[in-house]
C-alpha cells in the first residue's frame, strides 16, 4: 500500500496558461536590456525551461543550488551556496527563477547574495507562493499562483528526488490515518 497520496493542483494547461503569462510580462518589461535568469536548482528547471521557450527576448541563463537542511528535515537557518552562478552580472538585469517561495530565507539570501555583485536590478519570478509559510518580507516581482500550505510535487518540483517527472503539480497527503 503507497504510504502517500497524489490530490491534482495544477494541470498542464494551467501551468502553460501561468508560464505564457509571466513570460509576456517578462518580454514587455525587459525588452531592450541584458537580462540574466538565475534559476534556484533542482525544483526549477522545468518551469525555467518552458519560461525561456515562451520569452520574446533574448535572455542569458545561469543556475545556482542553495542548501539550506542539514541531515535531517528541519532547516539549519544557515543557507549554503552548492553551485554559483559562473555569469558576470554587474550592471545586468538579474531575475531569480523560483519553483516556491515558502519561509522566503533563502530567496532573500541570494537576492542580498547577487546584489553584492552590483546588477542593475535584481527581480524574482516564482511559479508558485506558500505566503501563509512566510518567515521574512518577501513578495515575488512576477507571480504565477498562490497556493494553500500544503506539500506539493511534480513540474520539477521533488519530494526525496521522486515525482519531478510528473508533468502536472499534485500535493501530497499521507494515506497513513494518524498523519496529515
Amino acid at each position: 500500500m503507497e504510504k502517500y497520496r497524489l490530490h491534482p493542483l495544477l494541470s498542464q494547461q494551467q501551468i502553460a496558461s501561468i508560464v505564457r503569462r509571466l513570460a509576456d510580462q517578462i518580454s514587455n518589461e525587459y525588452g531592450g536590456r541584458e537580462l540574466v535568469l538565475v534559476c534556484i536548482l533542482k525544483g526549477a528547471f522545468m518551469f525555467l525551461s518552458d519560461l525561456v521557450r515562451h520569452l520574446r527576448i533574448p535572455a542569458k541563463i545561469d543556475f545556482v543550488r542553495l542548501a539550506s537542511y542539514g541531515a535531517g528535515m528541519e532547516t539549519s537557518g544557515i543557507i549554503e551556496i552548492t553551485k554559483d552562478i559562473e555569469i558576470p552580472i554587474e550592471g545586468k538585469d538579474v531575475l531569480i527563477i523560483e519553483d516556491i517561495i515558502d519561509s522566503g530565507r533563502t530567496l532573500q539570501f541570494l537576492k542580498d547574495r547577487l546584489s553584492l555583485a552590483n546588477p542593475h536590478s535584481v527581480k524574482i519570478c516564482a511559479l508558485l507562493d506558500k505566503k501563509s509559510r512566510r518567515e521574512v518580507a518577501m513578495e515575488a516581482d512576477y507571480l504565477g499562483t498562490e497556493v494553500e500550505d500544503v506539500f506539493i510535487v511534480g513540474y520539477g518540483i521533488d519530494f526525496n528526488e521522486d515525482y519531478r517527472h510528473l508533468p502536472e503539480i499534485y500535493y501530497v497527503t499521507s494515506t497513513d490515518p494518524t498523519k496529515k
